[in-house]
């Protein structure tokens, strides 16, 4: 699978310009990931995005576990999609998405939350999924996606108090933004239209989003 793939998709749904390839940032060592964790934390994971900041400066590592890119290795998205494997995908996804948010913003000299992180990757995992199902399959697939999304999902045990809330919060905005744009806008191709949405959102403060999905009806 490449990641790239997703690094375009997202650069254009979004009309973003980053320089660098998330490819040049990946690394699959679980040790190596460890040791370059700003967390005492080190859960089992197979996806995390690493950030070190100081002064003005970032550094940054994605990692995605050797077995993972082992295991899909020549796999499209798209073949992914037709085989069932939802989860591998939105993995896969879901750091890439976490890189390019970062790294746009950082060259726009903004920060950014793990709130914000979250709550654009469940978004982008929504968003990417319903453009590649086959709707002709399935009049209800979209309906289907979002439901196993953001209703029938569960937690982490080992998450500490903190991150379940933050994971929570970005459950629920994403969830409520993403069925406000079923009941929109036509979501069977990504219209001018819906882009326009995606993308005013995308460049909004996290205090504006809550305040713009709080909003909504």
């Amino acid at each position: 699978m490449s990641l790239e793939y997703f690094q375009e998709q997202l650069q254009t749904i979004y009309e973003i310009d980053v320089d660098h390839s998330v490819l040049d940032f990946l690394i699959s060592d679980n040790k190596l990931a460890d040791s370059l964790s700003a967390s005492n934390n080190t859960r089992n994971n197979d996806e995390r995005l690493l950030i070190v900041e100081y002064e003005d400066e970032l550094d940054l590592s994605l990692y995605i576990s050797a077995d993972v890119l082992e295991h899909l290795k020549g796999s499209h998205p798209v073949n992914l999609i037709k085989q069932g494997k939802y989860s591998e995908f939105c993995l896969m996804l879901e750091g890439v998405s976490h890189f390019l948010y970062v790294v746009w913003n950082a060259g726009h000299h903004r920060q950014v939350t793990l709130l914000e992180m979250e709550l654009q990757a469940e978004i982008d995992k929504f968003i990417l999924l319903q453009s590649l199902i086959d709707k002709q399959s399935d009049n209800n697939a979209v309906n289907d996606l979002r439901v196993w999304l953001f209703e029938r999902h569960t937690f982490d045990n080992a998450l500490s108090p903190d991150e379940l809330e933050r994971y929570q919060q970005a459950n629920y905005f994403a969830g409520k933004y993403c069925m406000s744009l079923q009941q929109n806008y036509k979501l069977s191709t990504l219209n001018k239209d819906l882009l326009n949405e995606l993308r005013r959102l995308y460049r909004m403060s996290q205090q504006q989003k809550m305040r713009y999905i709080n909003n909504l009806h």
